[in-house]
């Protein structure tokens, strides 16, 4: 952090609480996730969402991803997979041997309302289980608390400006964004391969 003296301490905490507090008051958080930083807003906070994507400078056709903690929040998204697909999905999220994080293309079931500013041009919506334990752990604070958000979701995009290399660091993620945005300080889980996108009804590898 030497040089980052000057960061304000009301933009930067360590503590999860504090965090989830930011996002219900409609901060846009930068935060570590498996391999990189993301960037996120409550995903149902269309105002925050709209903010994040004019900071990123992100086409709001492109869509954007949901983290959460546990596939225990999202049944309702698993209904219509067979028993097979979803044991892979499942397994995916939860064998960490390729250093790859795996985020599965989910139709959107009916009656859940995913706003077009994260979905996108898209029908479908790419959820992630993570297991970075801050992360969980807020992810898991959605779900326990927040009545609008029972998927214990947390809008999840790369931490960066359009077309430049995603923050893999706190000083990094500064950089672009300053004290435009909060920060929930923590080390990344140290995966080396960029996440890997997969349609859930097919198996079909997107990215």
């Amino acid at each position: 952090m030497s040089g980052y003296d000057h960061i304000p301490q009301s933009h930067v905490t360590k503590s999860v609480d504090v965090a989830y507090e930011w996002l219900m008051q409609g901060k846009i958080l930068a935060y570590p996730t498996e391999s990189v930083w993301g960037l996120g807003s409550h995903p149902f906070d269309e105002q925050a969402i709209n903010r994040l994507l004019a900071l990123k400078k992100r086409p709001t056709n492109k869509g954007m991803i949901v983290l959460t903690s546990d596939e225990s929040y999202i049944e309702v998204f698993f209904k219509n997979l067979s028993k097979a697909r979803q044991d892979q999905i499942i397994k995916s999220w939860y064998a960490n041997d390729r250093r790859q994080a795996s985020t599965w293309l989910f139709d959107i079931p009916k009656g859940v309302d995913v706003p077009r500013s994260v979905r996108g041009e898209h029908e479908s919506l790419g959820i992630r289980v993570i297991h970075h334990p801050k992360i969980a752990a807020l992810c898991d604070l959605f779900a326990a608390n927040d009545t609008d958000n029972p998927f214990g979701f947390l809008l999840s995009t790369s931490c960066n400006i359009g077309g430049q290399a995603p923050a893999r660091d706190f000083c990094m993620a500064w950089d672009y964004f300053g004290d435009g945005v909060y920060y929930l300080l923590g080390d990344t889980l140290g995966y080396d391969k960029p996440s890997q996108i997969i349609n859930a009804n097919t198996g079909e590898v997107v990215r």
